[in-house]
């Protein structure tokens, strides 16, 4: 198999040899084949193609004998080789210092892995022809890096997986790190979401997850016909923010549209179906940000507002929710601290509780203002290190370590802590009422629910498999079948 000793260069006719169809299958046309045809218009065929003069069949050479007929030459240069066995390896070989597609290295390490089906550890050095077939094979992919190697098997393998009857899938995910809309490492981890995706929605049985007390739907509460009108006490939620994060979903996702308008518009179908389902003397606390986009805040929560006032809610509270761990604001401007938790009713006759500030710990009057202990008032500002509200990192660091013992990796980070829906419950909610996140998320607020219990039950929406895999770990630890 060694090229080393070829023949002397002969000059012969494109259509005197024939294409290797074994190697045209494997690799596919290079990016760069304009200039390479146009360097061969302009000075010919400098390196010579390599020929089994047993079959007359290119060994190294095809994309060279391809441009020479495509340009009408008459002459090529070719060395004559002869080959009586299998040519692959020498021709897999022969190909070293061609620009290579990762298709190209990819279906390059599957047929050596059909030539070569040598597992780590073998033994290969007391057998000639194995240690022959090894050489040929480390040649011909000594180019490409282990860690490169391991990512595109995985890669392949994956899809594999995922697609087994559409190929063409794991073409795609290829052309998007070689035509660079995407790098290797990123395709690699989002084939391996689709993957956690897979593993959890076959997790997830039926699709939704019921265990007394709670129920989460696993779908969008864009409609909830499971819910009868007028059937939930309190709905605690916060919506995907707009042009903020890209969750784990499939594309047309809610907080990726176009516009700012196109996005308030989308919350009203959710939010229509909460005033349905809301009590008349319920409450309903949303918690959502703004962003800034060509230079300028977009007047997200303004506009929310307005949108809900449009439906037949009433803006009775706001809180700004100040966190000790803002996420940079770039621009010429401040970093924005604050996030608005606003609270909407739907008649003025809404349940009301402040009896629970009185038996609260607060010496300082860090959540609380007023001129006695008799009476007490909430402050706005929900700025606390104790007490009530401890606002600090988001409250997913456990359940990420929990979700990755169980192989799923969870990228939801953007979650209030549960002191927040822990505050809104107290003051607005009944024992044994039944509290709503239309925005379920990895259920912080089904948490808060279960913690203050006396009977409260939970209802829950959520797209993501991820998710609700997430929401089911996050809830394991609460006995969830006491009810009142």
């Amino acid at each position: 198999m060694n090229l080393n000793n070829l023949s002397r260069v002969e000059y012969v006719a494109p259509k005197s040899i024939n294409r290797n169809n074994e190697l045209g299958n494997l690799y596919k046309i290079p990016s760069n084949y304009e200039m390479i045809r146009d360097n061969i218009s302009k000075m010919g065929i400098i390196t010579p193609l390599i020929v089994n003069s047993y079959n007359n069949t290119i060994v190294s050479g095809n994309l060279r004998h391809i441009i020479a007929l495509e340009l009408g030459l008459t002459l090529i240069p070719v060395f004559f080789v002869n080959l009586t066995g299998d040519m692959t390896l020498v021709s897999l070989s022969s190909n070293v210092q061609r620009e290579k597609s990762s298709l190209d290295k990819y279906r390059e390490m599957q047929l050596f892995k059909t030539i070569f089906p040598v597992k780590k550890g073998d033994r290969t050095d007391l057998i000639p022809e194995l240690k022959e077939l090894k050489a040929e094979r480390d040649i011909a992919l000594s180019p490409i890096s282990t860690d490169t190697k391991n990512k595109l098997n995985s890669i392949g393998l994956m899809c594999k997986d995922l697609f087994p009857d559409d190929p063409a899938k794991l073409e795609g995910f290829f052309n998007e790190i070689d035509n660079g809309k995407s790098s290797l490492n990123k395709v690699y981890k989002k084939v391996q979401n689709l993957v956690i995706k897979s593993k959890c929605k076959s997790e997830v049985e039926g699709g939704d997850y019921k265990n007394g007390s709670v129920t989460i739907y696993n779908k969008s509460s864009e409609t909830m016909e499971e819910l009868n009108n007028s059937s939930v006490s309190v709905s605690i939620s916060s919506p995907p923010y707009w042009a903020m994060k890209l969750y784990q979903l499939d594309s047309n996702q809610l907080g990726q549209e176009r516009s700012v308008e196109e996005y308030i518009n989308n919350l009203k179908k959710h939010y229509s179906e909460v005033f349905r389902v809301l009590k008349n003397d319920g409450s309903l606390f949303v918690n959502i940000n703004d962003c800034v986009k060509d230079g300028a805040y977009q007047l997200v929560p303004q506009r929310f507002v307005l949108m809900m006032v449009s439906i037949g809610f009433v803006l009775n509270d706001d809180f700004q929710w100040l966190k000790q761990n803002p996420r940079p604001t770039g621009g010429k401007r401040s970093v924005r601290r604050h996030e608005p938790i606003f609270h909407f009713v739907k008649s003025k006759d809404f349940y009301y509780n402040e009896e629970w500030l009185k038996q609260s710990t607060d010496e300082t009057n860090s959540f609380t203002i007023g001129t006695t202990k008799e009476c007490p008032k909430l402050t706005s500002s929900l700025d606390f290190y104790g007490g009530v509200l401890k606002t600090g990192v988001a409250s997913t660091r456990e359940l990420k370590a929990k979700c990755e013992e169980e192989g799923v990796m969870l990228d939801h980070q953007a979650t209030f802590p549960i002191d927040v829906p822990m505050m809104c419950l107290l003051m607005t909610s009944r024992p044994n009422d039944l509290i709503l996140d239309n925005f379920n998320g990895t259920s912080v607020t089904g948490s808060a629910v279960m913690n203050l219990g006396e009977g409260r039950r939970f209802v829950g929406y959520e797209p993501s498999p991820e998710y609700m895999v997430a929401s089911k770990m996050r809830l394991s630890e609460y006995d969830l079948s006491n009810v009142a």
